[in-house]
């Protein structure tokens, strides 16, 4: 799923075209050093009650598949609650919108596609979420709370996401981007409020 470009007509998960796949995957880098003094930072009993219930709902989380032309995707899911075009910053035949989404910090997005605009006082037509794709591979045994807070700390370091726009039938539909979208978490609190859930995408 790691590309930037044009989505391909079978499902927006995947590119039209494979060059597309020439560009690297947008990988975070965190050295053992920085991941043990983050840990350290995190040892509280506040801290370890946050993540108590994390882990059974990203372990009850099924492995992404496609079926009938459809992906489910688990994922950590955020709800954007802003879209605004950027005036006089179209590039050609794209679009820049600043978007803001719960729990992460301003980002801005650059496609072909024109996205419905909404901010506060002005109510959303459409519903979109920014999501971390989460792989099951990442889960870790809820009894261990050093394993657990370095998942912790994974969490809260940049990653690579997806915009989703909610169709009518209640799917959702990958908006492509020509860069990858890098998007990170305001505060390690968002824990409390974390949106885990499996997504269908056309």
């Amino acid at each position: 799923l790691d590309w930037v470009g044009k989505s391909s007509e079978f499902n927006s998960c995947l590119p039209a075209d494979i060059t597309s796949y020439q560009v690297p995957p947008w990988l975070p880098s965190l050295s053992e050093d920085d991941i043990q003094t983050s840990v350290s930072s995190l040892q509280d009993s506040v801290v370890i009650e946050m993540t108590s219930g994390l882990y059974p709902e990203l372990g009850s989380l099924s492995a992404a598949r496609f079926a009938h032309r459809r992906l489910h995707l688990p994922c950590i899911a955020f709800l954007v609650t802003e879209v605004r075009g950027r005036p006089g910053q179209d590039k050609g035949a794209k679009f820049m919108y600043q978007v803001k989404a719960k729990g992460l910090h301003d980002l801005l997005i650059t496609t072909e596609d024109r996205l419905i605009q909404f901010w506060p006082g002005r109510p959303a037509l459409q519903t979109f979420y920014l999501v971390r794709p989460w792989n099951q591979k990442g889960t870790v045994d809820s009894e261990s709370h050093s394993r657990a807070l370095r998942l912790l700390v994974r969490l809260g370091q940049s990653f690579g996401a997806f915009l989703l726009a909610q169709q009518r039938g209640g799917e959702y539909k990958r908006i492509a981007s020509d860069h990858v979208i890098v998007a990170q978490v305001k505060d390690i609190a968002f824990v409390r409020d974390i949106d885990v859930r499996t997504l269908e995408i056309l």
